[in-house]
């Protein structure tokens, strides 16, 4: 009889502490741009900040994998990609919690590096593999009509083929209700304006939305996770 009880107890000491363990581990977040010219860089790591301010999330940058010849990006007069940051592979995108993408706006949608990952995910749809994982996005675009909404938007069928769930940030920071300067990000995330050519900078408030949206994603990322 204490031999039976002995095992009851080891048994109800293994249950918790699985539970326990389940609790204290963090989701990991992949933050994953593509950056022509730097400025979706620039906001990805201000994204990255505010992820890793909360203590609530594991976080990992990442870039989108070139598809255009290096003759064509010297042609564009792109600088080098930072060989320190990997290429997102499709093995991340299926072990990964949740995920922020950003990128730039092609006439209103994302541009071909971006359609071409996402195109190579039919496995994963295949499987189920990333149903239930949430995803944030923050864009960039040439000017304040541009398309950054339309960009998210025109995004958002490719979550739902594949079963994730899109977490906007809302009206959740006092800049997007600036009107004394153009101010890139909306309710739908984060955001730059980078000029016709290229020469603006993305801009201390748009750096403080996208602190803010990393920050904000990590709670609610943390929360559905627990």
């Amino acid at each position: 009889m204490l031999q039976s009880k002995n095992k009851a107890t080891l048994t109800i000491t293994t249950k918790t502490n699985k539970k326990t363990n389940k609790k204290m581990s963090k989701p990991t977040v992949f933050v994953v741009y593509y950056s022509t010219y730097g400025h979706l860089r620039a906001v990805a790591d201000k994204v990255v900040e505010g992820l890793k301010s909360t203590n609530l999330v594991n976080v990992e940058l990442r870039q989108f994998p070139e598809t255009l010849p290096q003759e064509v990006l010297e042609k564009m007069h792109a600088p080098p990609k930072d060989a320190s940051v990997p290429a997102f592979t499709l093995d991340e995108l299926e072990a990964g919690d949740a995920f922020m993408f950003g990128f730039p706006t092609r006439f209103g949608t994302a541009p071909a590096q971006v359609k071409s990952f996402i195109d190579s995910t039919g496995g994963l749809w295949a499987k189920k593999a990333l149903v239930g994982k949430m995803v944030g996005v923050f864009s960039g675009t040439g000017s304040q009509s541009g398309g950054q909404e339309s960009n998210t938007l025109t995004f958002l069928p490719n979550l739902i083929h594949h079963g994730m769930i899109f977490v906007p940030m809302g009206f959740t920071h006092d800049n997007l209700f600036e009107i004394d300067e153009v101010v890139g990000g909306s309710a739908y995330g984060s955001g730059s304006f980078a000029s016709s050519t290229g020469i603006r900078a993305v801009s201390d408030k748009e750096k403080e939305m996208a602190y803010h949206h990393g920050e904000s994603f990590a709670r609610v990322a943390s929360k559905y996770h627990s």
